[in-house]
C-alpha cells in the first residue's frame, strides 16, 4: 500500500507531464508540505532535503511507478491510486504557481523565504549557523521520521547523538544504527552507542501502566551504580560537546534517559529534555 507522500509524489509528477527533475520535485514537496503534511525537510547541501523522499522515491521506481535516471523522475504508470480531494488541490495548485520559474529560480525563491534551510547549502547561505559549544539533553524518536528528527537536532545544535538503547535496530525507517550514523555524519553530527546503558527488551515485556515503569526504572536506578564509568563519559563529553542522550520513547517519563538524565542532575549536571 502506497503512503500519503509516495501519492503526492505521483500525483506530482502528473501535474508536471509526466517529468520533473529531482531538485524541483523536492522544492515543490518541501512548499507543499508547508500546506498538508507529506514529508518532513531538514537542511542540506541545496535547502530543504528529506531522506524519507528519496526512500520513498526508491520504493516507487522498485515497484515501476517511476523511473529515474542522474537528474530527473519520470512517471512509468499512469495508472495514479486514489488521493484525498485537499492533497490533489494543492499539489496541483503549487505546481502550476510555480510552473514559470525555472529549477534555479525556485531555489532562489525558496532560499529568501526560508533561510533557516540554508545553513549547510552548497549553493548559497542566507543564514549562519554555529552549534553549541557544550550541554546535555534527551531525545526520544517515536512519532518521528528521520527528517524530522535531524532538524530537531540541527535546531538545537546538537554535536553529537549518544545512543542508549540496548539495541540500537528499528524497523522505522532511518533508525537502525549504521543507517542513523550515516546519516548524522552527513550533516557533522557524531554518534556513538553507549548499549550498556539500555534495558534488555525481555525486562520490557507487559509494561502497560505508569507504576509498570516506574518498577522497572527503580530497579534500574540501582544498576546504575555499577555503570559510573558510563555516566562519566557522557559527562566528559558534554563538556566540550552538546549531547543529545536518544532513545524511542516520546515521553521521557516513559523512557530510561530520563532516569539517566536524573542521575546526572543529581551529580550537579544540567541536562534538558527535548
Amino acid at each position: 500500500m502506497l503512503t500519503k507522500g509516495e501519492k503526492g509524489i505521483l500525483f506530482l509528477l502528473d501535474c508536471c507531464n509526466g517529468q520533473i527533475s529531482k531538485l524541483r520535485l523536492v522544492k515543490l514537496l518541501f512548499l507543499i508540505s508547508r500546506r498538508i503534511a507529506l514529508y518532513d525537510f531538514m537542511p542540506y547541501k541545496y535547502g530543504p532535503f528529506s531522506f524519507q523522499l528519496y526512500h520513498d522515491l526508491s520504493r516507487l521506481e522498485r515497484d515501476e511507478f517511476v523511473s529515474t535516471d542522474d537528474n530527473s523522475v519520470f512517471l512509468a504508470n499512469r495508472d495514479l491510486p486514489k488521493i484525498d480531494s485537499k492533497v490533489k488541490n494543492i499539489i496541483r495548485m503549487n505546481s502550476q504557481r510555480f510552473a514559470t520559474l525555472d529549477d534555479g529560480m525556485l531555489l532562489d525563491h525558496i532560499y529568501e523565504k526560508y533561510p533557516e534551510y540554508t545553513i549547510f547549502s552548497l549553493y548559497r547561505r542566507t543564514m549562519e549557523y554555529e552549534r553549541d559549544s557544550a550541554g546535555i539533553t534527551t531525545i526520544g524518536y517515536e512519532g518521528k521520521s528521520i527528517d524530522k528528527f535531524l532538524n530537531e537536532l540541527i535546531v538545537n545544535k546538537i554535536n553529537l547523538v549518544a545512543d542508549v538503547r540496548r539495541n540500537a535496530y528499528s524497523m522505522k525507517f532511518g533508525f537502525q544504527r549504521s543507517k542513523l550514523k550515516n546519516y548524522l555524519e552527513k550533516i557533522d553530527i557524531d554518534y556513538i552507542h553507549i548499549p550498556e546503558l539500555g534495558i534488555s527488551s525481555d525486562k520490557r515485556e507487559n509494561l502497560k501502566t505508569y507504576d509498570d515503569y516506574q518498577a522497572l526504572f527503580a530497579h534500574y536506578q540501582d544498576e546504575l551504580d555499577t555503570k559510573r564509568d558510563y555516566l562519566d563519559e557522557i559527562k566528559s563529553i558534554g563538556k566540550n560537546k552538546k549531547v543529545a542522550l536518544m532513545c524511542f520513547e516520546k515521553d521521557v517519563k516513559f523512557c530510561h534517559r530520563g532516569i539517566i538524565a536524573k542521575r546526572l542532575r543529581d551529580d550537579g549536571i544540567e541536562v534538558t529534555d527535548l
